[in-house]
């Protein structure tokens, strides 16, 4: 267990690394891309990543099951499941690749047609969808291999591999547009970053994992059969994210203006950041309630909910507060004065629902490691298409605050009526203890810090982003020394212990 414990951290340590990493790069490279190309086409570029994102769906949850059964059978000695399982879904998505390059073609058709988009960016457009296209392609097959790596719990070797990709892509983006080059250019650095990025998965997952047999054979039907079943409640999943997070932008690109879109864009961005900080953490548990609970350790399974819930709420609660009361102060330093308004006001309207997201995200991890995702893959659905029914109503009246409210509503409406539920059923605690033993507390320890950011912004507010980043950490030990307070006796009792029994492993 405590091994287990240590490789989690490890894991969650790696993880947190890669995403700052990455969201430090975006915070810096936005605004860049933002100047270079104007408002306009960068909400052309914007779209065009909406539209093509949707072809992710091909996906069918594929990548879900690879990381459940080669998990599954490297804990259990079990290769050739592992083997097969992983060789079926490269068979597959091979498939799918080549339909996406097709979709891909009639994406870049229709798009000028279906969006506000001037007539001088529209072939511009057409040529970065069909270059965003083919890099989805590569993703789709070549990925089958990163879900390997994860399945195989080296999250540190998956983000070294992100960090390649990341520098690959700094470099290739700064350098076209400081040579005048627009959208298409963007889209060629997009290209090259995911070839380099997934054939170096290839590379370590084949040496990381020997014993695994890759044949492109077509799959015995019983495999197909296994992996459909896990993978078609991932895909209504993945169809549910899509609505959410990616529907969006478009209703604001078909109903408002590509101008408008960048104003969301800076909003839902933020919101993205933060949701990848926290999905890098839960996405560690995945592989480790599957071990749990093919050994039938359920004792650990209730643990992993209960710390990890506790410890997800506690690094989530700081950001979205901050978010939610500094939020258009940040945006106006970080951004332009000009987005201060507007984007902040969608920024608070999506915020708010997030504080729930994250304190659900460990059981719909844990749900996902031991195949009981089916109702959540249901509730998602519905979930994602009432956010896309409501923002399509409610842009005609209010613009793009009506968009942030469509998503509002549904996500509220699920993460309070459908989790406390489905969680007693998962795990075995009651709404009741859901609420006022796992939430409550930690809910508890964030009404002094949410005191201290609006009494910090409201007398001493910003005049730049480094005076904002001072200020936050100034409130942050308020924040830490109320967890320390509240939580004192498990401190004591389970921290402590665990820091010196670890420090004095490695020490030996």
């Amino acid at each position: 267990m405590q091994l287990r414990l240590r490789h989690i951290a490890r894991n969650v340590l790696f993880n947190w690394l890669g995403t700052i990493a990455n969201m430090a790069v975006g915070f810096l490279l936005s605004p860049f891309i933002l100047h270079h190309l104007g408002n306009v086409a960068y909400g052309v570029w914007v779209l065009t990543v909406s539209v093509v994102g949707y072809l992710s769906l091909l996906d069918l949850g594929m990548q879900s099951s690879i990381l459940r059964f080669v998990s599954q059978g490297h804990a259990k000695q079990d290769h050739q499941s592992a083997s097969e399982a992983t060789s079926a879904a490269l068979w597959v998505r091979i498939q799918i690749s080549a339909l996406a390059l097709l979709l891909s073609v009639g994406l870049a058709v229709v798009f000028p047609h279906i969006f506000k988009i001037p007539q001088e960016l529209a072939s511009d457009a057409r040529k970065a969808i069909l270059l965003i296209g083919a890099a989805t392609a590569i993703t789709m097959s070549l990925g089958v291999m990163g879900g390997v790596i994860s399945a195989l719990n080296r999250y540190d070797l998956q983000n070294h591999v992100n960090l390649v990709q990341t520098a690959i892509r700094v470099v290739g983006i700064v350098a076209v547009l400081r040579s005048g080059h627009g959208i298409v250019a963007i889209a060629v650095c997009e290209l090259v970053t995911v070839l380099a990025g997934k054939l170096l998965q290839v590379w370590i997952a084949r040496r990381l994992y020997p014993e695994l047999r890759i044949q492109l054979a077509k799959p015995k039907r019983e495999t197909l059969r296994k992996i459909w079943s896990y993978s078609s409640y991932t895909f209504l999943i993945t169809i549910a994210v899509q609505l959410v997070y990616q529907s969006d932008t478009l209703v604001v690109g078909a109903f408002v203006s590509a101008a408008a879109v960048t104003f969301y864009a800076i909003a839902n961005s933020l919101c993205r950041y933060v949701t990848q900080v926290i999905s890098s953490m839960s996405s560690t548990f995945t592989p480790a309630a599957s071990s749990y609970e093919a050994v039938g350790d359920t004792a650990s399974l209730l643990m992993l909910y209960k710390n990890g819930t506790r410890a997800m709420m506690i690094v989530s609660l700081p950001i979205t507060i901050t978010l939610i009361l500094r939020g258009s102060s940040f945006i106006g330093l970080w951004m332009g004065p000009q987005y201060s308004h507007i984007s902040g006001i969608v920024l608070i309207i999506l915020t708010v629902p997030l504080f729930f997201f994250f304190a659900n995200q460990t059981p719909a991890a844990i749900a996902f490691g031991i195949e009981k995702h089916k109702t959540m893959a249901l509730w998602a659905i519905g979930e994602g298409i009432a956010n896309l029914v409501l923002s399509i109503i409610l842009v005609h009246w209010y613009g793009i605050y009506g968009v942030a409210i469509g998503t509002l509503v549904p996500s509220l409406i699920a993460q309070l009526g459908f989790w406390p539920q489905y969680i007693s059923k998962l795990v075995g605690l009651s709404p009741f203890e859901v609420v006022w033993n796992v939430w409550g507390p930690v809910i508890l320890t964030s009404i002094p810090f949410a005191i201290a950011s609006w009494i910090m912004e409201s007398l001493h507010p910003a005049h730049n982003l480094t005076e904002f980043f001072l200020q936050v950490i100034a409130t942050l030990p308020v924040f830490f020394l109320t967890v320390a307070l509240i939580f004192r006796s498990f401190v004591r009792s389970q921290v402590l212990p665990k820091i010196r029994s670890l420090f004095f492993a490695e020490a030996r």
